[in-house]
Formats: C-alpha cells, sequence, structure tokens
C-alpha cells in the first residue's frame, strides 16, 4: 500500500517536473511568479476571481499567464485581446476545458455551455438558432405579457420586488421553453431550477476549482474529511438531473393528452414523435440551458438595473423625460419604441457595463499551440476572458467606476460599435450565446415599462432617515447584488389603472 502510494506520488512529481521543463522552453506571456510544483496556487483567490484578474492585469498588461499544478491558465483582460484569440482564431478557441465539478459530477455535461467544440455542440446550438434566432419577434407578445404582471405585482406588492423580477424572468423563458406560465416562484418548476442553478453558481467559476486540477480528487469516498464538494456535488446533481426531467415530462403528458401549449420543447418531442432526428438527452439539455442559463441572468441583470437607478437619481429621472416625451402618458413602452429612446437604450448598456452578470464568462480551451504578440500560449491551456475588467478599461470607459450612461450618446458608429457591452457580455466567437437577442430584449422591455410607470425612490426607515443600499454583489460565477430594499410606487393614479388595464388585456 505504501510502495504504490509512493509510486504514485513519484509519477506525480515526475509529470510535474516536466510540465515545468517544457514551460520554461516557451515564451509565455507575463504572470505572478509561481511557486515549484504547485504554480500559482497560493496567489490564486477563489472568491471575486475577477478582481485578483485585474489586479494582475493592472501589472502584468492584459494578457496574463499563470498555472497551477502544472495546469496553464491565460488571462484575457481587455476586449482586443478576446477578440483577436476567440472571434479571429475561432477555430483554436471554440472549446472548453475539462469541468470535472460542474459538468461530470453535478451533472451539466450535457448542457450547451459545457460542452466541448464538436457535432454535439453543434447539434444543441443549432436547435436554439433555429428557435431563437429567427423566431425572436414571435416572442414579443409573451414578453409583453410578462412585463405587464410585473408591473402589476410591483403595484400590489412592491417590497418583494426581488421576487417580482424573478418570477418576471422565469416566466418568459418557462413559457417560451416548455410552454408553462408561472405565477409565483414558489412553484416547483421554479424551485427546482433555482435551488439547481444556486447550487451550481455558488461552487466557483467553472474550471477553477481544486478537483478540475486534481480530477482523481472525484473518487475520494464522501466519508472522508475534505470531501465536502463531493457531497454538495451529488446533492446538486439529482436537482439538476430533476430540473431537466421534470418539465420535459410535463410537456410530453399535455402533448399526449392534447393541451400542450406550443413551445420549444413540445415542438421537438413532436418532430421526433414523427421521426426520430434529435437524442431526447440533446433536447432535456438545450431545455434545460434557455431555461437556467436565461432566468438567472435575467433576473441578476434587472436587479442591478433597480439598484443603479436608486443609487443615480438623476439618470432614472433623464429616462423618465425621455420616455414621457416619446410613448406619453397613455401607453407603456413598447419594442418598436426601443429606436426612439436613445437614453433609455445608454441606461441598459451602462447597467451591463457596470456590474456585468457573468464577469469571468466560461473559459474558453486552446485546442492547439498558438503564438500572440510574439509570446506562446500552450495548446490545451484555460482561456478567461475577464469580462469584468474589460468592463473596467479606462481607454474604453472613462472614469469607468461611475455609472455614467451618458458615455454611450452622440457616439459614432466606429465607437458604438468597439464600446457597447452587450457586444461581449454574452459570450465570444463561436461560444457567443445564441439567446443574446432576446435575453437583451426581455431586459430593456421590463426597464423601460419600469421608468414609465413608478418611482424607485431609496426607503426610509422608521425615523425616517434614508436607507441608501451599497453597490455590493455576490460573489460567483453569476453576481447579482446583495438583497436591498427600495420604496418602489406608482407615478400616479394613472399609472396604476394603465398597469391594471394592460395586465387585463
Amino acid at each position: 500500500m505504501v510502495a504504490n502510494a509512493s509510486l504514485i506520488a513519484l509519477g506525480i512529481c515526475t509529470w510535474l517536473f516536466s510540465r515545468w521543463i517544457s514551460a520554461r522552453r516557451l515564451n509565455l506571456p507575463p504572470g505572478p511568479k509561481p511557486d515549484p510544483f504547485i504554480g500559482n496556487l497560493r496567489q490564486m483567490s477563489f472568491d471575486s476571481q475577477e478582481l485578483r484578474f485585474t489586479e494582475w492585469g493592472a501589472v502584468f498588461g492584459d494578457v496574463v499567464y499563470f498555472h497551477i499544478f502544472g495546469r496553464s491558465m491565460v488571462v484575457l483582460n481587455t476586449l482586443r485581446a478576446a477578440q483577436d484569440l476567440m472571434e479571429k482564431r475561432s477555430l483554436n478557441y471554440s472549446c472548453r476545458p475539462r469541468f470535472v465539478l460542474i459538468a461530470e459530477m453535478m451533472g451539466w455535461d450535457a448542457s450547451l455551455p459545457q460542452l466541448p467544440y464538436g457535432p454535439r455542440f453543434r447539434r444543441q446550438r443549432r436547435l436554439i438558432q433555429d428557435h431563437f434566432t429567427k423566431g425572436v419577434h414571435s416572442f414579443r407578445p409573451t414578453q409583453r405579457t410578462e412585463t405587464r404582471i410585473l408591473l402589476r405585482g410591483l403595484l400590489e406588492t412592491p417590497d418583494a420586488f426581488l421576487q417580482h423580477i424573478r418570477r418576471f424572468a422565469a416566466g418568459t423563458i418557462m413559457k417560451i421553453t416548455y410552454g408553462h406560465t408561472v405565477r409565483s416562484t414558489d412553484e416547483l418548476y421554479v424551485r427546482l431550477a433555482e435551488e439547481a442553478g444556486t447550487d451550481t453558481v455558488t461552487s466557483g467559476s467553472p474550471g477553477s476549482v481544486l478537483v478540475d486540477f486534481f480530477p482523481a480528487l472525484r473518487h475520494i469516498p464522501t466519508w472522508m474529511p475534505g470531501a465536502g464538494f463531493k457531497r454538495h456535488a451529488l446533492r446538486t446533481r439529482v436537482k439538476v438531473r430533476t430540473m431537466h426531467d421534470a418539465p420535459y415530462e410535463m410537456v410530453q403528458k399535455t402533448l399526449a393528452a392534447g393541451t400542450a401549449v406550443p413551445s420549444f420543447t413540445s415542438r421537438l418531442i413532436s418532430d421526433n414523435l414523427a421521426a426520430p432526428i434529435h437524442d431526447e438527452e440533446d433536447i432535456k439539455g438545450v431545455a434545460g440551458t434557455l431555461y437556467g442559463a436565461a432566468a438567472d441572468t435575467t433576473s441578476a441583470t434587472l436587479a442591478t438595473f433597480i439598484l443603479a437607478m436608486i443609487l443615480h437619481p438623476d439618470v432614472f429621472a433623464k429616462a423618465q423625460t425621455e420616455v414621457d416625451r416619446v410613448v406619453g402618458p397613455d401607453r407603456l413602452p413598447d419594442f418598436e419604441d426601443r429606436s426612439s429612446l436613445p437614453y433609455v437604450e445608454s441606461v441598459i448598456k451602462e447597467v451591463y457595463r457596470w456590474h456585468c452578470p457573468v464577469p469571468l464568462a466560461v473559459p474558453h480551451r486552446s485546442m492547439n499551440d498558438d503564438q500572440y504578440r510574439g509570446y506562446d500560449i500552450p495548446g490545451n491551456a484555460v482561456i478567461i476572458p475577464n469580462v469584468w475588467a474589460m468592463t473596467r478599461d479606462e481607454q474604453m470607459y472613462p472614469d469607468a467606476h461611475r455609472f455614467n450612461p451618458e458615455r454611450f450618446l452622440n457616439q459614432n458608429r466606429p465607437e458604438s460599435e468597439q464600446t457597447d457591452p452587450k457586444d461581449f457580455v454574452f459570450g465570444f466567437g463561436r461560444r457567443v450565446c445564441p439567446g443574446k437577442a432576446f435575453a437583451d430584449a426581455n431586459v430593456w422591455i421590463a426597464a423601460a415599462c419600469i421608468i414609465a410607470a413608478f418611482q424607485v425612490p431609496v426607503s426610509r426607515n422608521e425615523r425616517g432617515e434614508e436607507v441608501v443600499p451599497p453597490a455590493r454583489f455576490t460573489s460567483g460565477f453569476v453576481r447579482h447584488p446583495v438583497p436591498f430594499s427600495c420604496d418602489i410606487r406608482p407615478r400616479s393614479p394613472s399609472y396604476s389603472e394603465l398597469i391594471n388595464q394592460a395586465v387585463l388585456h
């Protein structure tokens, strides 16, 4: 037993030493000085990693190399570097690293964001593109309906505004994906997705936890000290499996009963009944991806919007003035108004930029050795796009820490295309979110209607003192504002009546 352990230890040391020797022969990008064998583990932060990577960028530049236990990792801290590699050289940078914890242990292995680049990835992506890219305008009736329900919820129980935002985010994508109407965040399908998603995103960024560096750790017994990650993963796996299976089976039953509402999943199941062309696990995986990804990021973005409006009442007032001038008091904003509301558009862009919902995107992987700016990028390196650092780039966004929608006004076309955060907060290259247009439209219609119909002043305590919420956010794969309070109220009785009438129609 001791001899076997010694041989394993010797083998690991030999492998690490050979990787170290190989790395020394390469002209790698600059980065923090590593320790022998463990690499940069001591300097690495496993909490709010985007901040640590941004600090490194200030010292070493926009392309930073580090390694942990011999695993090469490259951080891209500017939009230019990210586009140069993941878009202009997308063939080499469209794969994913091996996600041991999230994909293999937690059960997200059939989910599009985690799939390696290949036939299955292209097949799943095509399913989403066919439905979302070509049919994005057909979703507008659902988005309008769900927005009106959101407004009524804010009108009736304003203190529960975060719950109403979550219900709106879940309701739109649940209706489109499964044909199911969400009436409460306490519903089974919503709870299943939220629990699975929360347990996943709080585990850390994909590819950055210890078991991702040492896959053999997944086999340690659950009773061992230090195996808490495995116990957590096994519990999450059950939730992820149920989240994929339960709504899929619901659609199957409604199809059999002839009561199914047309949806993404019902169409694919019906196509398969006529002629089996789609793998059932692909359908479940794509549907689960749509629901899990869209609901969480949409609710995070809208909560960030509310927080920004509370902290910057002057911005909210300017947006409201524009909506009043263009839309008027007799109706709510609609999609056709978007091009006529440039300040509202700038506010949405600044919300994406100010606190991007997914600060490190999802890591890519270099499939082969490459060179960039005279540096060697090893094959099989983990490529981390630091979206957070890109949104804090002072050359693109002067005074970047300040919430300032005016930065996007009066730009010429090249400036607008270069600085629009929508062009990178949804991912890069062949891995860009295929539901990007739908998600952005969802955020816009909800935010525009809130601007039109409500005031969002700072709440007050029992002594009448203002309680200004801090701009604090959770750490993890998806960043949400730390729960805060505000005093949402309708602008006037006429807007209350307008909301009630809109819901009835």
